[in-house]
């Protein structure tokens, strides 16, 4: 195994920014959560098929795994994001080419972890919303961009790591 160099690189504003905006979804997805609580049917749709339709139903208490599930991914990939010198890299990691390396990796586990919590947020949306509404489908188009936007951002990274080589 090869020998990479340990670095601390200060953290840069968009990751600080990322970071904000996984915040801001994780209290937004508890708040709204909180505050349609009362007003929930105790049977709400709990999953969609490729369709967008519901086929899966459950109690509202079904609802707390997804913030839940948020949060440990941003506790978890937050964490992964301060050992870069950990992961696997597309080329040989040296002296001149870890920070930029780091820093890119670093910064595809932001961006990832931030389209991650927001497609959280946004089932979690789209749960309370058809429960509230008494509609029986999900949009689909936002979460298929959530799903492009994600494919997207790992292409992306990958593609940069090689040119940062």
């Amino acid at each position: 195994m090869e020998k990479r160099p340990v670095i601390q690189l200060p953290r840069t504003k968009t990751e600080t920014a990322l970071d904000a905006i996984c915040l801001l979804v994780i209290i937004s997805m508890i708040a709204y959560a909180a505050y349609e609580w009362q007003g929930l049917p105790e049977r709400i749709p709990m999953h969609f098929d490729a369709k967008g339709n519901i086929d899966g139903w459950g109690n509202k208490w079904s609802l707390i795994p997804i913030p839940v599930i948020g949060i440990i991914i941003y506790v978890g990939l937050s964490l992964l994001g301060k050992v870069p010198h950990v992961f696997n890299y597309p080329s040989q990691i040296t002296e001149a080419n870890a920070p930029g390396q780091y820093q890119n990796a670093r910064l595809f586990i932001n961006c990832l972890k931030t389209v991650i919590v927001v497609l959280f947020g946004f089932i979690e949306w789209s749960i309370l919303h058809s429960a509230k509404e008494g509609t029986l489908d999900l949009n689909l188009w936002v979460l298929g961009l959530l799903v492009v936007v994600m494919l997207g951002t790992i292409v992306f990274f990958i593609v940069r790591s090689f040119k940062l080589r």
